[in-house]
């Protein structure tokens, strides 16, 4: 019930913002509201960049996703994994780089809500044509 949650040691800007969701939420379901929301934004935020096989540049994007992630609110971890097929050994002309895709990403975020806690995930899932599903993986 919400009104458990308001024991918890929320800060300010928190309660202002406790007051407009709904009063039957569950921690549970809060917390997985809260794992789509940061699912939602490295899939629409973060796809376009141009990208290479550079694999130091890869690593440094999937950081940068990484730490734009854990900046939003309740959101404790995050694992970005780019994967590299199709990219190509290195640049051949300075016109051959690729845009990155939903698809090529392999995403892991942990989720802290009051008591609850939320480990969703996005990747490309080979029987689904390699669609990118957003999934919940853990739930507690």
């Amino acid at each position: 019930m919400s009104f458990m949650r308001k024991t918890y040691n929320f800060s300010k800007s928190e309660r202002i913002a406790e007051r407009f969701f709904s009063k039957d939420l569950t921690d549970r379901e809060r917390c997985a509201f809260e794992a789509g929301i940061a699912l939602g934004a490295i899939a629409h935020q973060f796809i376009g960049i141009p990208v290479t096989a550079n694999l130091q540049n890869l690593r440094r994007l999937e950081r940068v996703i990484e730490d734009a992630i854990k900046l939003q609110p309740y959101k404790v971890n995050a694992k970005v994994r780019i994967k590299t097929h199709g990219l190509g050994a290195r640049k051949r002309h300075q016109f051959d780089y690729r845009i990155l895709s939903p698809d090529m990403m392999d995403v892991e975020v942990h989720v802290k809500y009051g008591k609850a806690r939320v480990k969703a995930r996005m990747k490309a899932v080979k029987s689904l044509r390699n669609y990118p599903l957003m999934y919940i993986s853990e739930i507690a």
